[in-house]
């Protein structure tokens, strides 16, 4: 089963189609402005948007990871621009034009998705990943 995981990452044009239409599909979601009548709602004492923050970007680390699996460092290439977006959407969502509010428990939350992102990786992958 292991073989066939492997052998199905080495087909990376799809996995690359799919990291750009996630980074859209982020980009879009951080940028766009919150509707009238959102409700919030909360996860262990956690406010949503950090539960969101947390899980979109330990999702995005592992869809880079699929993209540049046949590359070296694969790791570093996985983790960085995960966290760099994550790092410049916030940032942007400092002008006023979004509609938005930068927060630093998203940056944080950011952070520690794409981190556990990288730890799950090398622990399924730990022979495959260099």
């Amino acid at each position: 089963m292991r073989q066939l995981i492997l052998r199905w990452l080495q087909a990376d044009i799809f996995f690359n189609v799919a990291a750009v239409l996630s980074t859209l599909e982020v980009i879009y979601l951080s940028l766009k402005p919150p509707g009238p009548d959102t409700t919030y709602w909360t996860f262990l004492y956690l406010r949503q948007d950090i539960v969101l923050h947390f899980l979109c970007y330990f999702f995005l680390t592992g869809i880079y990871f699929t993209a540049f699996f046949t590359h070296t460092a694969v790791l570093k290439k996985s983790f960085f621009p995960s966290f760099l977006l994550g790092f410049i959407l916030e940032c942007t969502q400092l002008i006023p034009f979004f509609n938005r509010t930068f927060d630093y428990a998203d940056l944080l939350a950011n952070l520690l998705g794409a981190s556990l992102g990288i730890l799950i990786i090398r622990l399924f992958f730990s022979d495959s990943v260099k």
